[in-house]
């Protein structure tokens, strides 16, 4: 019994004496408060520091030559998904809370009040219209569609894609296709190993964000290093913020106000999730500092801040638009 409790002090003192040399963030719950409200910090100010993403100039199409002659010339295909039985009951139990939060606190926005199917072909034409006036031709356009088999086909026949990442990293994709569907749970996604374009939800700005995928993957000479390249930390940041750039310079060249506005909040989101996890993934200690459930909820939250960092400038924007035309 004495020697069981000399060898717990001196476990505890290696404890302190190997946390003396640990960031400050890893000391208990009053560190990670600490570190959540650094990254935060940062994410707000560098979000709020970018000007508005948007240019007033728009690049239509591919400016990349030698990519040109690689590019799909068929016309986009559309295909609307048909019942899924097990697929729709998994969706009725993922959405079930938004279902109940949305009947009790109903939206007052009249846009949400049409029926589904209309704004379901709204997003739709939202996607087309992009693909259409950038060139980008050769799409699977998804609508709540399901179906690994296709995606299998669709994935051995693009040539676009080398062999090894197609196989590989295509082959990931495609299991996250299967076991977690984007119809159940509602999210839109491009896969660029089976060049498809799903849309599952009913928001333009969703959509016509994973579009913005399309035209920057039809930019890359190749495509399969640079999707590769993206799976390390940081390039994610970047690449988004060259996508956000992109459709927001989009909405405001065709003086589409109502979808500029509705961006905003989205690409902030998108941009200051990718910001904190970036940041969670290179900080000092890695995974040894934070548990495996701390880079989700940090990345959670820093896709509020930038959203709501988005809706603060699309107001702000609005508000300086209105005075001018008012003067």
């Amino acid at each position: 019994m004495h020697s069981y409790s000399i060898a717990n002090s001196k476990l505890r003192l290696a404890e302190r004496q190997s946390c003396l040399y640990c960031p400050r963030w890893n000391r208990g719950p009053v560190g990670f408060r600490l570190l959540l409200a650094w990254i935060l910090g940062w994410n707000f100010l560098i979000l709020a520091s970018l000007p508005g993403c948007a240019r007033d100039t728009y690049q239509y199409g591919n400016s990349r030559k030698k990519s040109l002659n690689r590019l799909p010339s068929t016309p986009n295909v559309i295909v609307i998904g048909g019942d899924h039985p097990n697929i729709d009951a998994m969706e009725r139990t993922v959405q079930y809370p938004k279902k109940v939060f949305e009947k009790w606190f109903p939206s007052k926005d009249p846009e949400k009040q049409v029926a589904r199917d209309v704004r379901q072909m709204k997003v739709v034409q939202s996607v087309s219209d992009y693909l259409d006036d950038n060139g980008l031709m050769g799409v699977n356009i998804d609508i709540r569609e399901y179906n690994p088999k296709v995606q299998w086909s669709r994935l051995k026949s693009n040539t676009r894609i080398a062999p090894f990442w197609k196989y590989t990293g295509g082959t990931i994709a495609l299991l996250g296709y299967s076991i977690l569907p984007g119809r159940a749970i509602g999210f839109d996604h491009y896969n660029s190993f089976t060049n498809t374009l799903s849309i599952n939800s009913l928001s333009p700005p969703s959509a016509v964000f994973q579009a913005g995928y399309v035209k920057k993957i039809y930019g890359q000479r190749y495509p399969g290093t640079y999707i590769a390249m993206n799976w390390l930390p940081i390039a994610p940041l970047f690449r988004d913020a060259s996508v956000s750039s992109d459709v927001l310079s989009y909405a405001r060249a065709r003086q589409d106000w109502k979808l500029e506005k509705d961006l905003y909040p989205q690409v902030y989101g998108r941009l200051g999730g990718e910001f904190v996890s970036s940041v969670a993934s290179v900080i000092p200690g890695g995974t040894v500092v934070l548990p495996y459930y701390t880079k989700p909820l940090l990345t959670r939250a820093g896709s509020v801040a930038g959203a709501a960092t988005g809706k603060a400038i699309a107001d702000n924007r609005e508000r300086l638009t209105t005075a001018q035309n008012q003067q």
